[in-house]
């Protein structure tokens, strides 16, 4: 018998984040576009944490936490999307989940789907947030979409 639980279900739950279900919501941007923003040339690192740092997973996170906090990216109830992690995700689209921990989540995610970057957005679809690997450095990147921007 088939496992009705997708696989990227269980991963994100392991990273600490309780799965809402698809966000199929209009304010939000297009997975494939937001994917763009961050792994292209249209946005700038909002922080970078050297690789060469011995701290270097410890201060991504402390930056992450400080960096979307202020952005808001979360709700008040901890809440926000993701794009389904693994193969496909992108075809899945936005996943709405609630973050049970509320720190440090470059490195759940990272311990949780193998995943060293990833992005979230917010549910009204304004912050994306997201980190990346770069050649000596890791980027978190803030990026704010406008109502133009947001669409496909």
């Amino acid at each position: 018998m088939d496992d009705p639980v997708p696989d990227w279900h269980r991963k994100l739950e392991t990273c600490g984040l309780q799965v809402r279900g698809p966000d199929t919501s209009s304010v939000l941007p297009d997975v494939r576009r937001a994917h763009l923003a961050w792994a292209g040339y249209e946005v700038k690192p909002t922080a970078t944490v050297s690789l060469a740092r011995p701290d270097v997973a410890a201060e991504l996170d402390r930056q992450w936490d400080s960096l979307t906090a202020a952005a808001r990216l979360a709700t008040t109830e901890g809440e926000f999307c993701v794009p389904a992690p693994g193969r496909g995700g992108h075809g899945t689209g936005w996943v709405r989940v609630k973050d049970l921990v509320g720190t440090a989540l470059p490195s759940r995610i990272r311990a949780g789907t193998g995943l060293t970057e990833f992005m979230a957005v917010s549910v009204d679809g304004r912050i994306m947030c997201a980190v990346s690997d770069e050649e000596y450095d890791k980027w978190i990147i803030v990026h704010r979409f406008d109502e133009e921007h947001r669409e496909a």
